[in-house]
């Protein structure tokens, strides 16, 4: 590789990290997930418990407090919660992953700048590393603790093992027992085909000791705070619940779910995986090209076994992909399946990119919220999306990102690491496109901003606002957040009446919840509002309240 070439690299890997970062308050916090992340940091701050999580003033037991203190922290920083202080932290974790993935390609010989590219263009993780959620930060530091146990197992550092210990640590604290989880598999696995190598059992054994205070720290903190019952539901219904597929707790999809998702979640990259395994596997011996196929291995054949999936589970897997493909990219030969590779990643970039870029670029938000309600087949959504696009927007925007497909094809033959960079700057460009003219465009269809903050407003005024009719705290908090305070519920129909009939008092109600107690209320102003596919209602009560629209 040249000197130039390098230095290209070195810029792309700039500029592809740095996107992970651009715009992250162009849009307003989405429900469910990150309003609900963002307001439990900002109860917190507002006085409730730093140790155990609270929404809407009640303890919320799915994780432990690690990412809410660092949204908390930025809160105070900056003056109060935004959207932008709430996703920093995600973003920061998205780039330390991809510091860390650098440090693995650099350990196990692969292409780093390569490998780099391919986490910070995948849009699994661009997307999660601007969502103010704590899978971005979980991946890193499950992803930091493998590394370091590699390097403790090469070296037999007991400081490397330590830092692992830690890494695997903060992933507990993040995000619960997935990424602790994941990466105690993915080592087990790792370390009973690769042997110790310079670690002695003793070091294991103290390593082990140290990671299982560091987790039943957290768990001595339920226990105290919230009893027995608490700690159960942390224990068993929450983690055991999820792995076994209790209905309450949905996200239940087949086995085959990943093996799907990828395809779209690393695009184009995925569409080396089928080669880059089998490039790797041949020289397993070498434990540097056995550590990632193992570590991609167990953790996707391990969530592919759990009843529970989404997408974002799998990040912590990502670093491990990025560093297979990154090999192969580099050692692909002229194998049958090596050439339809190329062919495929071809049509990739020169077809489906700009295509992707066509969509985004022209989608309609009301149409595209509709199709993504009516089905859970994202293929089938992103075609009907492509037949949808309006053509006469190519020129303006999907033909750069075609050009660039166009030089991965005509120079990955002879200078790889331009095609390379060719290829993560088209994921670049329709990250930025998307940033620039997707996102804002459905941000007006799915914030809750405008609802929240005039709920507030007429709260501030002395009205009474609660809710009614809702499944979970969770479909709230989009409200909460942007009113800055917590909501009451009326438990009952007969608890509805009574609110609404003490004075000055608003409601807010699912559509449905309305029907079901419309006739009890026939009186009283309701206003119809919608966020993103769901029908909201805002019920004065006998003296007013609600604001007239329903939204200023």
């Amino acid at each position: 590789m040249s000197r130039p070439e390098r230095w290209l690299l070195a810029l792309a890997v700039i500029v592809a990290t740095g996107t992970l970062a651009v715009g992250l308050g162009r849009t307003d916090l989405w429900p469910p997930n990150e309003t609900r992340v963002a307001e439990i940091s900002r109860e917190m701050l507002a006085g409730g418990s730093w140790w155990v999580p609270h929404l809407n003033g009640r303890p919320f037991l799915e994780e432990p407090p690690l990412f809410y203190w660092l949204q908390a922290g930025l809160y105070r920083i900056a003056g109060g919660p935004s959207a932008l202080t709430a996703r920093i932290p995600a973003a920061a974790g998205g780039i330390v992953g991809v510091v860390v993935t650098i440090v693995l390609a650099r350990a196990v010989g692969a292409n780093a700048a390569v490998a780099a590219l391919v986490l910070a263009t995948a849009p699994e993780w661009w997307w999660m590393a601007r969502t103010a959620t704590p899978d971005t930060a979980n991946a890193a530091a499950t992803a930091g603790a493998l590394v370091a146990l590699y390097a403790a197992r090469e070296s037999g550092s007991s400081a490397m093992l330590a830092l692992a210990v830690a890494g695997a640590a903060a992933a507990f604290w993040l995000k619960s027992f997935l990424g602790i989880g994941l990466a105690l598999a993915t080592a087990i696995a790792f370390l009973a085909l690769a042997g110790r190598g310079r670690l002695s059992r003793r070091q294991l054994a103290c390593a082990g000791l140290a990671l299982a205070a560091l987790v039943a720290s957290w768990l001595l903190v339920v226990s105290a705070a919230e009893g027995r019952g608490g700690l159960g539901f942390f224990l068993v219904q929450n983690h055991l619940g999820r792995l076994l597929g209790h209905g309450e707790h949905g996200h239940l999809r087949p086995i085959d779910y990943y093996a799907r998702n990828l395809l779209l979640d690393v695009l184009p990259w995925s569409i080396a995986l089928p080669a880059a395994f089998p490039t790797a596997w041949r020289s397993r011996r070498d434990v540097g090209r056995l550590f990632p196929i193992v570590w991609a291995a167990v953790m996707t054949l391990l969530l592919s076994v759990s009843a529970t999936k989404t997408a974002h589970y799998l990040l912590p897997a990502y670093p491990a992909f990025a560093v297979l493909v990154a090999r192969w990219w580099s050692e692909a030969g002229d194998r049958a399946l090596d050439r339809l590779t190329w062919i495929a990643l071809a049509a990739t970039f020169v077809v489906v990119l700009p295509a992707a870029t066509l969509v985004l670029t022209t989608l309609d938000p009301a149409t595209a919220i509709s199709r993504l309600a009516d089905t859970s087949d994202r293929i089938s959504a992103a075609i009907g999306f492509v037949l949808e696009a309006r053509i006469g927007a190519f020129a303006l925007w999907a033909v750069p990102v075609f050009a660039l497909g166009m030089a991965v094809v005509l120079v990955r033959r002879t200078h790889r690491p331009l095609a390379a960079v060719a290829a993560a700057m088209s994921g670049v460009a329709v990250h930025l496109l998307t940033v620039a003219i997707a996102l804002p465009a459905f941000d007006r269809f799915v914030s809750a901003r405008p609802i929240g903050e005039s709920l507030g407003r007429v709260a501030d005024a002395g009205v009474s606002v609660f809710t009614h009719g809702f499944d979970n705290r969770e479909a709230v908090s989009p409200f909460m957040f942007y009113a800055r305070r917590t909501f009451p519920e009326a438990s009952s129909n007969d608890d509805l009446e009574r609110r609404l009939a003490s004075g000055p008092a608003c409601a807010l109600l699912p559509a449905e919840a309305y029907e079901r107690v419309a006739h009890r209320v026939p009186t009283l102003p309701a206003v119809r509002r919608t966020l993103g596919a769901r029908g909201l209602v805002l019920l004065s009560g006998s003296a007013g309240g609600c604001p007239p629209d329903g939204a200023t």
